[in-house]
């Protein structure tokens, strides 16, 4: 299994080569989404009363595939930007930090309108260095199976941190191949449902790899199914979100026995505060010893991420840093604006998620504005505004999910 990919942000980079890679993947994502949308309509169709023929567990293997197909038509939406721009330091303090901006900028004010609104695809995911330190370390312990070893971690970060994101988008590089004699799913991950049984869980990773279940299955026959299907699949990473939500001693077990009875296989769980999924239990505590967390970008670190996003904004002037004539990021950083980055700490929390969308929609509105920059003015209008808007593709999604578990009770 390859490592997914990410490109660094130099002064060799070309602009509208970027553009042709960006507009390629958001056709074929579009293709995708379309062809998915069709395929849920049609099983929600076939579930009707209407579809008298169809038995039993036939309807049930079908809404269990609905389920799956929702999940994956939420991952790949990161598929627009399959390899992401990555904003390494090191690379900006050789590179020079007035340098590269210029090396942009020259490029960026010869691009049309249409042009600069695709380009702002890429703040769907930045490989930040924050995030780069978590992609190396799920690569090393991938690497560690070919010694015989496996090892489990905690990834933790308060909710708009990114985990969610950069999990979505490793596991779309991964999307389950259909081959010959098997399903090939290196990458599994499922959120963590609630409840006092651990059914729930082996329902999902059992999904995710292709394989139905039927209702009467026993929690040994589930555990059995995903033991042979980790093994017939190719499994190589098993991804656990939202963990907290595994609140009970007996569903922890579950996952321990998971853990267990899987050749080789990390299993990485990721919460809010996931050591408290561990609770007082020793022996998961020994088995997940290894823990991760994403920090929120607040101070000198929220001055360094607006400065390197600077770098990536379509406009001919700086929008978060008063003095580019600086040499590298980090001179730049102290010449930041301190109005707007106080601003963008105060309403966002320091939470990348509140500040890549704030970007997003403010320099949306900025090009079509045809403004030079972005300011504390504009900023302040596009925050309120998405306070106030609703999450359309969230409900879209949810009332699918809503829709085909209400017709699995029926």
């Amino acid at each position: 299994m390859i490592a997914p990919e990410a490109l660094s942000l130099d002064d060799k980079i070309v602009v509208r080569r970027r553009l042709q890679d960006l507009a390629s993947w958001q056709e074929a994502w579009r293709v995708q989404e379309k062809y998915l949308n069709q395929q849920i309509a049609a099983i929600a169709g076939s579930t009707k009363e209407t579809d008298l023929k169809k038995k039993g567990a036939e309807k049930e293997t079908d809404l269990q595939k609905g389920a799956e197909l929702v999940s994956l038509l939420n991952r790949l939406e990161l598929q627009q930007v399959k390899i992401p721009l990555e904003i390494s330091p090191q690379i900006i303090e050789a590179v020079g930090y007035g340098k590269l901006r210029r090396h942009l900028v020259k490029q960026f004010v010869q691009l049309s309108k249409e042009e600069r609104l695709l380009w702002l695809n890429n703040f769907l995911f930045i490989m930040t260095s924050d995030l780069r330190r978590l992609n190396d370390k799920i690569a090393r312990i991938r690497s560690y199976r070919s010694f015989g070893q496996k090892r489990n971690f905690l990834l933790g970060g308060i909710s708009g941190m990114g985990k969610t994101t950069y999990l979505d988008w490793y596991a779309s590089n991964y999307i389950p191949q259909v081959e010959l004699e098997r399903n090939y799913v290196p990458v599994i991950k499922i959120d963590a449902p609630e409840g006092t049984s651990p059914k729930p869980v082996f329902q999902r990773i059992l999904r995710a790899c292709g394989k139905g279940y039927f209702e009467r299955d026993t929690e040994e026959k589930l555990i059995s199914k995903i033991v042979t299907c980790f093994q017939a699949c190719g499994v190589e990473v098993l991804i656990i979100d939202e963990v907290e939500h595994i609140k009970y001693h007996n569903v922890r077990r579950r996952v321990l026995e998971i853990s267990n009875l899987t050749h080789h296989v990390p299993i990485i769980c990721a919460s809010c505060e996931p050591h408290k999924w561990i609770g007082d239990d020793s022996e998961i505590a020994g088995r997940w010893n290894d823990y991760f967390r994403l920090e929120r970008y607040t101070g000198a670190r929220l001055q360094q991420l607006l400065a390197y996003i600077n770098l990536l904004l379509p406009f001919p002037q700086d929008s978060f840093v008063r003095d580019m004539s600086k040499k590298n990021a980090t001179s730049a950083v102290k010449g930041s604006g301190g109005g707007t980055v106080a601003f963008i700490q105060k309403v966002t929390k320091g939470k990348l998620g509140n500040i890549m969308l704030l970007v997003r929609e403010a320099s949306t509105t900025a090009i079509e504005d045809n403004l030079a920059c972005l300011d504390e003015v504009l900023l302040q209008q596009k925050w309120n505004n998405i306070q106030e808007k609703p999450a359309k593709k969230e409900q879209f999604n949810r009332e699918h999910s809503e829709n085909l578990i209400e017709k699995e009770e029926e």
